[in-house]
């Protein structure tokens, strides 16, 4: 008979066997993660020493107001480049908080994102492949290191694209484990993330057609009561798609209006022909995949429609092949609203719509991989680890080409020079570095750069507006009016609504003496934007050079109540002083000084 102390020893020791067998249970995966999370960062780590690029981060962080604040009203009720989401926004506010407009906090953010979701892959994946750690691993790493998701990754404007997949893994997960216990809560989890990746970026509305994927390779027999517990998802993907189509900017949709239907139907067919072949071959990488420029797209479009027949004709013939079809369907489905059949944006192909749908042709690689036969195991792990550290390399080299808008759209020009947006953008980069005092020894090449860029862009494409945007406002850097104004006419002509060209077009009258001009084009600015502190300020000027004073003072008030700026209480206060009010004029003068402004002579007395 056991003693007492023997029965102790024998109960600690089971419950040490316990609690090794549940640390193993749980945390078999652990090794997997570091080393998946460590080699993704590995490839990834130069952008986070990148700078903001001039391709949408001025509208999303650098000149965004929303995020000064932040302006929770705006962020939650308002659009911004044709999209609502808020929870992108509202991250940008957060980066904004901790750290203004140091990049490096927004990239960082995007890097430990992209991160997280590759993570997420692998949990994803090793639940959906009957835990097959390797075939996870490698649809993980292809994910976390493909050169074709640096785009979604480098580029803070598209911080949409990571963290409206991180929810929708999420999602993804839980509605697997209601797959597997049938449990209520996880489905009810699974719409609450749903709910955040919408709130992210519209893109997510075609998450229940994921969720009836995996419903086909779990098995399920199709049914009422799995129709009906997708309703909900539905009516959301509803509401939020016709919030995307009733708030799309009008420049966006330009295949509307441009391309015939036949033209579009072919571009579907490139685009998905494009992001399959690329997968495996992911070249050239550009930020600027233009659509064709003539009336002839070139054979690689028009034989497409042979690759979507081939891919159709393999499905039918493999459709029992449960891996290929859910695979070629996961990657297809994440790609329908991108195809550019509705032809949206200004490239017929972009990189990071591949983001989430290469997730599909991954799975089928190593699924297939990790059955083949007659290619010994050790054989078809050399094969894929080459095929990862090649794109790793590349994905490395890539982070870098998103240093900066000058060595982002140079790259872009290397394969598509006549593409007068990367044109214009790197003049545009370029006319701002010319202004840097650590440039000066060299601003003279730098304007022939951007001028000549400017030149080119408008030789394909006369009526290309940022072209005269941009070499207008060069010219009044370097003092030549005559040439600025005669491209802000042409800005106006193209663009009547625009603000920034009648404020060149008024500099350039101001400039030339033709203030009567100037004052009616600034009055214009105000029109367009209201909250244009600037122009008022500048109306102000004109007015006082014209000795309406009263109206100077008028417009000076409305320009510090927007911003109050110490050259803008000088002013006024000159304005005081001529109409007698020295009471107003001392104490704005006084407001001048504590905001570091140049005092006048005339106004030095009233200091004392």
């Amino acid at each position: 008979m056991a003693t007492k102390k023997q029965q102790k020893a024998k109960k600690t020791s089971q419950t040490t066997i316990r609690k090794k067998v549940r640390v193993r249970r749980h945390y078999p995966l652990l090794p997997w993660l570091i080393l998946i999370g460590a080699v993704t960062g590995l490839c990834l780590f130069p952008m986070l020493f990148n700078e903001f690029t001039n391709w949408d981060d001025e509208y999303y962080v650098v000149n965004n107001q929303w995020l000064r604040g932040p302006d929770w009203k705006s962020i939650f009720t308002r659009q911004l480049l044709g999209n609502y989401h808020p929870l992108t926004i509202l991250s940008y506010a957060f980066n904004y908080a901790i750290s203004g407009l140091d990049p490096f906090s927004y990239h960082l953010f995007n890097y430990l994102l992209h991160i997280a979701n590759t993570l997420l892959v692998f949990y994803f994946i090793w639940n959906i492949s009957g835990n097959n750690k390797l075939v996870a691993a490698f649809v993980a790493l292809v994910f976390g290191v493909h050169p074709m998701h640096v785009e979604s990754v480098a580029w803070v404007a598209e911080r949409k694209d990571v963290l409206y997949t991180f929810f929708f893994l999420l999602s993804l997960i839980q509605y697997w484990r209601y797959l597997q216990s049938e449990k209520k809560k996880n489905l009810w989890i699974c719409l609450g993330f749903f709910i955040l990746s919408l709130l992210s970026k519209p893109a997510a509305v075609i998450l229940p057609l994921v969720l009836l994927l995996l419903d086909y390779w779990k098995g399920r027999s199709f049914s009422g009561r799995m129709i009906a517990e997708k309703v909900p998802f539905f009516i959301l993907s509803l509401i939020f798609g016709v919030i995307t189509v009733m708030i799309q900017s009008k420049s966006a949709m330009v295949g509307l209006h441009v391309f015939s239907v036949t033209d579009r139907l072919l571009f579907g067919c490139y685009t998905l022909m494009t992001y399959f072949y690329r997968f495996l071959v992911p070249y050239p990488l550009s930020a600027f995949h233009p659509f064709p420029q003539t009336n002839f797209p070139g054979y690689a479009i028009l034989l497409s429609p042979i690759f979507v027949v081939a891919l159709l004709i393999a499905l039918w013939f493999l459709r029992k092949n449960k891996v290929f079809v859910f695979g070629i369907l996961f990657f297809i489905v994440n790609l329908l609203l991108v195809l550019q059949v509705l032809s949206i944006g200004l490239t017929i192909v972009s990189e990071r719509y591949t983001y989430v749908p290469y997730i599909g042709l991954a799975f089928i690689v190593a699924m297939l991989g990790s059955r083949v036969k007659f290619i010994p195991p050790k054989w078809i792990l050399g094969i894929a680890a080459v095929f990862v550290l090649v794109l790793g390399i590349m994905t490395f080299q890539r982070t870098k080409i998103w240093k900066n808008s000058g060595t982002l759209w140079t790259n872009a020009l290397k394969y598509t020079p006549r593409a007068p947006y990367a044109r214009t953008n790197r003049a545009n980069y370029l006319s701002k570095l010319a202004l840097r005092p650590d440039q000066k020894p060299f601003v003279d090449s730098i304007y022939k750069v951007a001028m000549e860029d400017c030149r080119i862009a408008l030789s394909i494409w006369p009526n290309h507006a940022p072209a005269f945007e941009y070499r207008g406002l060069m010219h009044l850097d370097r003092g030549e009016f005559q040439e600025a104004l005669a491209d802000a006419n042409q800005l106006v002509r193209l663009k009547p609504d625009y603000r920034l060209a009648y404020d060149i077009r008024a500099t350039a009258y101001f400039k030339t003496g033709e203030t009567e001009k100037a004052l009616e084009d600034y009055k214009k600015c105000v029109q367009l934007s209201p909250t244009d502190h600037r122009s008022f300020y500048n109306i102000g000027l004109i007015l006082y050079s014209f000795k309406r004073y009263d109206e100077a003072i008028n417009n000076l008030t409305t320009a510090i109540n927007i911003i109050p700026l110490g050259n803008y209480y000088v002013y006024r206060a000159l304005c005081y002083q001529k109409i007698g009010d020295i009471n107003r004029a001392k104490a704005d003068v006084l407001s001048a000084r504590q905001k570091n402004a140049n005092i006048p002579d005339e106004l030095k007395p009233l200091l004392q």
